[in-house]
């Protein structure tokens, strides 16, 4: 059954069936994280999303967590989900201090990340949150780019080519990129998985300079830029 089979509204099946894939993918061994470390902190974030009232909490949420995050992750995860203007850089080396390592801690930026938007998208259309998957065996693979060095994001970040070499160049093409795109580059996988949900939800990054390019039916580029602006504006986004 697709995964939006029971939406009273057409769902493309490009973001219908990154979705579904994202959400496996949660289960699964990451760069820091294994399947079960992964599937609590999107666990995680999403009963911090039902606690404060974003989310109704769903009749089938998916197997138990049945593993506890340490107390400095809970509280990353807590203040990205529910209150994400606040986090800044003390927030940051108050992570670190409590024993997250730096890219222990942009994993899980992304899979909240990640995970919100999923939500936030059911929530939209009025469907049921998806039950989360079971972890898979496997372990991390603690894979660090060499390429990595402290610029202006709060985490070590892959420099804009040519500074950042083959790793820079495999990730972001030949174009340079902003740190929004690039804050997430310490751990690569979880930087190709943004992009491969933003590329649906969004439009493709080859197509950002282009202001005729339209990738949602019935909003040109202009709306839907008005709608991801004021979105930002009501979440006091500094970008």
């Amino acid at each position: 059954m697709a995964l939006y089979a029971d939406s009273a509204y057409p769902v493309r099946k490009d973001l219908e069936a990154v979705h579904e894939k994202q959400l496996a993918q949660f289960g699964v061994a990451g760069a820091w994280g294994s399947g079960a470390q992964r599937l609590a902190v999107a666990r995680e974030t999403r009963d911090a999303g039902i606690d404060a009232g974003i989310y109704e909490a769903p009749d089938d949420p998916g197997p138990p967590n049945e593993n506890d995050l340490p107390h400095a992750a809970k509280k990353v995860i807590h203040k990205l989900t529910v209150a994400p203007k606040e986090f800044v850089e003390d927030s940051y080396d108050e992570a670190l201090a409590g024993g997250l390592s730096d890219a222990e801690f942009v994993e899980m930026v992304g899979i909240v990340a990640r995970i919100t938007a999923i939500d936030v998208f059911s929530r939209g259309i009025g469907v049921p949150l998806r039950p989360l998957p079971e972890p898979q065996p496997g372990l991390p693979s603690r894979k660090r780019p060499q390429a990595a060095v402290q610029e202006q994001a709060f985490p070590p970040t892959i420099p804009n080519p040519p500074d950042g070499g083959r790793e820079a160049e495999e990730l972001y093409g030949k174009q340079p990129k902003p740190y929004i795109v690039r804050g997430l580059s310490l751990v690569p996988d979880e930087l190709r998985m943004h992009v491969e949900q933003e590329q649906v939800q969004y439009l493709p990054m080859g197509k950002i300079l282009q202001p005729q390019y339209q990738h949602h039916d019935g909003l040109s580029r202009a709306q839907a830029e008005i709608v991801a602006g004021r979105v930002s504006a009501l979440n006091e986004c500094f970008f």
